[in-house]
């Protein structure tokens, strides 16, 4: 990778887009066949609104390096961002069609089915998602096809990223909830609250929860813990999973 990538990378995970924009412009100017760099490129100009200049360069890293998952979820990422929820759909499919282990893919994939209105589509997203949480005891990154867009700086950045991944399973667990799929929530509120409690806290699921068992008139469900469980060898919470240093 070229210096300028490395920069647009220091700026992108510090979601700096504007400086971020401009190192990996020069990044693809220096080498135009580098399909991480366009990647970066095109999601970053995502989130600074520029559509039509995002759509360009992720079709171009599409293009570069058909067969990178990382490709097409970025594409997706792109395409959430304008709310395009079908378009968004298909790119995730292609990623997790290359990716199949790819956790954040499949849980991105359910978000943008359920946002199209195909909620059986979703649900079947959201469950292959806690599948593959419950096959990573050790909070170990998912086996990726293809070659991997990251670099010396991401699992750096690992540890910052708690607070996305927090974010990421309350919305699967408020999606889950909202499908009436009780206990599968409960279990991603749990991941999340492990990765963020106070987030978790102030969250809307407890008292979603608590109407939702209201409404059904059955008995009150039992709610996650408090505070976080005592470390040690017993603890088994999971660790935080990987993300990719990305917001969407």
């Amino acid at each position: 990778m070229t210096p300028n990538f490395d920069l647009g990378v220091h700026y992108f995970l510090r979601q700096d887009y504007a400086n971020a924009v401009r190192a990996f412009r020069d990044a693809v100017r220096e080498s135009p066949d580098n399909s991480a760099a366009w990647s970066y490129y095109g999601v970053c100009l995502a989130h600074l609104g520029l559509a039509t200049m995002a759509e360009a360069a992720l079709a171009r890293a599409v293009a570069l390096s058909p067969q990178n998952s990382d490709s097409w979820f970025h594409l997706g990422v792109a395409r959430s961002l304008r709310e395009e929820w079908p378009e968004a759909a298909s790119a995730y499919r292609r990623a997790v069609a290359l990716a199949p282990d790819d956790l954040v893919a499949w849980h991105r994939l359910g978000v943008a089915l359920a946002e199209s209105g195909d909620e059986e589509s979703a649900s079947v997203a959201f469950e292959r998602a806690l599948v593959l949480s419950r096959e990573l005891p050790g909070g170990e990154e998912p086996a990726r096809a293809g070659p991997p867009l990251r670099d010396d700086h991401v699992e750096e950045a690992g540890e910052r990223e708690g607070a996305r991944e927090a974010k990421s399973w309350l919305e699967l667990a408020l999606s889950l909830l909202s499908l009436g799929e009780e206990e599968e929530a409960i279990a991603a509120y749990e991941r999340a609250y492990t990765l963020d409690p106070e987030r978790a806290q102030r969250s809307l699921f407890r008292p979603m929860l608590r109407l939702v068992t209201a409404v059904q008139g059955g008995p009150e469900a039992v709610e996650p813990p408090l505070s976080p469980a005592p470390e040690g060898p017993e603890d088994a919470r999971p660790r935080p999973l990987y993300r990719r240093p990305e917001v969407g």
